[in-house]
């Protein structure tokens, strides 16, 4: 049997790292006329477009550079502070924000008036190439047709414009420099030069028109700042001259001088209350010796030089007690009127003191609100000279400002930057090969069919009995001319094969009752069967060939049929098998051809009458082959399977699928009739070699002195 392929093994171990990478160079090898097909339709699309369609791009660069550290006022509500810094990614990176800014765009447009540049606005832009052939077409057959024009409001129109400017312009900013590129791409050269120099100059022109608004909004609030300062300023003067008009200001010397005195008045103060106080409690203690009539004691605690001598000669008699006393009381009055005078003098000394220490409370605080508005009108004074000065200097910076950038280089005129065609038919040209690539990679994917034994075999389990190829003829009815004419063919020796597959397939006995199908229609399965019939005569067997497929209208193998024996009249019972002679001569064996017949071909061969032909066929033929119909197509396989010895299964190469095949298997043995083995038929010999399996089937140079060409 032709089960053993010593390629196999060799091939599969040397291939199963790189068997994915190989199938794939396989799978785009044969569809290379495929690939080239869609890279020259592609190829052909763009440059159809690049001729008819594609409208040249005119760039236009236009570069400014940022000046380093320009100032930037900031202005407080109490003073400016003028800063100056180095420009940092962020400082460029916002550059770049303000010139795709909405407003600085929308200055361009306006002052180019760009709404009226149909490249920009598509509401002026003429109709796609589609409608206006649907135009085109419709004015063919006399029926107006006017591609609705779009309308909008001027709002709409200036935004969807300034949006399509925005799309058309680039800024960058050249690396590890100051440089910002400003990039213009439109169909019209001198429409980028233009547009590209008008943006560089507003953005330059907008530099300079922020710096004078910020120094009119800082001058506006200098100029109120300082007349504010001057009316305070003269406000204060004003309130100095009063203060100093109806206060009695005195020197700050000849206040310290009122002081002093107030201190030295103070200390006379206290001596005095002191003495008082030391007088009073003597007057106490005089008084007191006198209530008691202790006049010694008085006398001598009085220490008086009159009462001394008084005391004195009232001792010598030389005056009276009564003279005494009359001392004595004198003096108490003197003591009293004495203690009186003090009185009123410590009295007019606190009084002095009271009236010195108001008026000088009261001038040192005059005198400090005069110094204290003295200092407010001064600083006043300064605040104001101040602001005044700082005013006049901004009234000169505004007509000295200058932007932070500066034009490095205009924008000229360029050749157009696209459509460029060497790359886009290059690119396109890549593009078919990589469709046409993917297609046949995923047709690949989807592909359920069979390509080689091992494949079939392991998949379903069963033995591949042979592998036939596919006979190199365009008319197959002639292919029992074929087979005669060429016996040593890779066909015929194909078929050699599968006899004898079939003839030992079981070890006890000879298949006699050889039926043949398939899944589906096609396959190979009559041609097949006819040729082994005819190989099988090189044995010198009695063959007898049984089309079963008998509700099929057209034939695959073209014989004259006129004299030949119908197998529906023997089934039917017009003729009897013993009465025919069913030998053709142009094929050299017998054959029970199939003709239409309104009776369901399944219950002819489900009845008594079939199994008495096979069995009466047993005693005349040493093989009877039966044609059947494909088992997914009707159930007449099914009924032959089960009254043969043999069931051989057509598989098409590289067609069937695995669910066709394993559901008509299914199907066949779900009643029990077993599949002898598979065939894998009409097998393309030119095809086999894009899948690389030309070795396992022995067909190459390996095996071509073996046959006839």
């Amino acid at each position: 049997m032709n089960l053993y392929y010593p390629n196999d093994t060799i091939a599969q171990s040397h291939s199963v790292d790189n068997i994915d990478l190989w199938k794939i160079a396989n799978t785009l090898w044969r569809g290379k006329w495929f690939l080239l097909v869609c890279t020259l339709f592609c190829f052909s699309i763009a440059d159809l477009y690049i001729r008819k369609i594609a409208v040249p791009l005119y760039p236009a660069t236009a570069k400014i550079v940022l000046n380093e550290g320009q100032h930037k006022k900031i202005l407080t509500n109490i003073e400016s502070v003028t800063s100056k810094g180095p420009i940092t990614d962020i400082s460029i990176n916002t550059e770049l924000e303000v010139l795709r800014s909405r407003k600085l765009v929308g200055q361009l447009v306006d002052s180019l008036d760009l709404t009226n540049q149909a490249f920009f606005n598509k509401y002026l832009q003429v109709p796609p190439l589609l409608k206006r052939i649907r135009t085109m077409l419709f004015s063919l057959i006399d029926l107006d047709y006017e591609y609705p024009k779009l309308t909008a409001s001027p709002q709409i129109i200036r935004s969807n414009v300034i949006s399509s400017v925005v799309n058309a312009m680039k800024f960058s900013n050249s690396k590890n420099t100051r440089v910002i590129n400003v990039l213009v791409t439109t169909t019209d050269s001198n429409l980028s030069v233009l547009i590209a120099n008008t943006m560089v100059k507003l953005y330059i022109e907008n530099q300079i028109q922020m710096k004078l608004d910020e120094l009119g909004i800082a001058t506006k609030f200098l100029y109120d700042r300082t007349s504010d300062l001057k009316y305070e300023f003269e406000k204060l003067k004003t309130e100095l001259a009063n203060f100093s008009s109806q206060s009695e200001l005195v020197n700050p010397v000849v206040l310290e001088g009122q002081k002093i005195q107030l201190r030295d008045l103070r200390i006379r103060i206290s001596e005095a209350r002191a003495l008082f106080k030391k007088d009073t409690n003597s007057r106490i203690i005089l008084q007191s010796l006198k209530k008691e009539g202790n006049i010694n004691d008085l006398i001598s605690y009085a220490e008086n030089f009159r009462l001394n001598n008084a005391i004195s000669q009232y001792g010598n008699d030389k005056i009276t007690l009564d003279n005494l006393n009359r001392k004595v009381n004198r003096f108490m009055l003197d003591i009293e009127a004495e203690a009186e005078r003090k009185k009123k003098q410590l009295m007019a000394l606190e009084t002095s003191e009271g009236l010195l220490a108001k008026q000088i409370a009261r001038q040192s605080q005059e005198l400090i609100v005069f110094q204290q508005l003295e200092h407010e009108t001064e600083a006043a004074r300064h605040l104001y000279e101040s602001f005044f000065t700082r005013l006049s200097e901004m009234n000169v910076q505004l007509g000295l400002e200058a932007a932070d950038s500066r034009v490095l280089s205009p924008a000229t005129k360029r050749e157009p930057s696209g459509p460029k065609r060497s790359q886009t038919l290059t690119i396109s040209s890549a593009l078919g090969l990589i469709m046409g690539a993917v297609f046949l990679l995923f047709w690949e994917l989807r592909f359920t069919g069979y390509r080689s034994s091992n494949e079939l075999s392991e998949n379903i389990g069963q033995s591949v009995l042979a592998n036939v190829p596919l006979i190199p003829l365009h008319d197959r009815k002639s292919v029992i001319s074929y087979l005669k004419n060429k016996p040593n063919s890779v066909v015929s020796e194909a078929v050699r094969n599968l006899r004898t597959s079939i003839l030992m397939s079981k070890s006890d006995t000879v298949p006699q009752v050889i039926m043949f199908t398939s899944s589906v229609p096609k396959e190979g399965k009559t041609m097949l069967t006819f040729a082994l019939a005819q190989n099988m005569l090189g044995l010198g067997k009695r063959i007898i060939l049984i089309e079963a497929d008998i509700r099929r209208s057209a034939y695959s193998i073209n014989i004259d049929r006129k004299n030949t024996v119908s197998l529906i009249d023997i089934l039917v019972g017009n003729k009897e098998f013993k009465d025919v002679n069913p030998f053709l001569e142009e094929l050299g064996f017998d054959i029970l051809t199939a003709t239409k017949s309104e009776i369901n071909a399944a219950d002819l061969f489900a009845s008594q009458r079939f199994s008495e032909l096979l069995i009466e066929l047993r005693e005349h033929y040493d093989h009877i082959l039966i044609d059947s119909p494909p088992v997914l197509a009707v159930s007449d396989a099914r009924v032959i399977g089960a009254k043969t010895d043999a069931n051989i299964y057509i598989v098409e190469w590289n067609k069937t699928t695995r669910a066709q095949v394993e559901q008509g298997l299914d199907m066949l043995s779900s009643i029990g009739v077993v599949t002898t083995g598979i065939v894998l038929n009409q097998i393309d010999l030119d095809k086999i070699r894009t899948f690389g399996q030309t070795n396992q089937y022995g067909y190459d140079s390996y095996g071509s002195e073996y046959y006839e060409n």
